[in-house]
């Protein structure tokens, strides 16, 4: 926590889009690939994080304001599973928030564009 005042939220930085259409899913039979597309896996936007000792922990209450490390330009961690898959920008899709990925990770963990 902090002792800085909050802002309130500026929605306006963030860029609307509109709702992606479904994504056609393409013919996959009879592949062993097919099989493993409609398994599910957990993704996850990370906007950010802070270490806080339990005592602080314990001290939250309805309302109370955490600061988080990063900073709102920064991108937003993308995670399969844990695992760092990409970053991307927030955008407002409707009345909620998304995510556009605007870079990748390859096998060596480097983010590139």
């Amino acid at each position: 926590m902090s002792d800085k005042e909050p802002k309130n939220l500026d929605l306006s930085k963030f860029e609307s889009v509109e709702r992606p259409q479904e994504v056609e899913k393409e013919n996959q039979t009879g592949s062993t690939f097919g099989l493993l597309m409609d398994v599910e896996l957990e993704l996850s936007a990370i906007l950010g994080s802070c270490d806080m000792s339990i005592k602080k922990i314990l001290e939250l209450t309805k309302g109370s304001i955490i600061e988080l490390e990063n900073k709102t330009a920064e991108p937003i961690d993308l995670l399969v599973n844990g695992k760092l898959i990409g970053r991307g920008e927030v955008v407002i899709i409707e009345d909620n928030f998304g995510l556009r990925i605007t870079d990748t990770v390859n096998e060596d963990l480097k983010i590139h564009e």
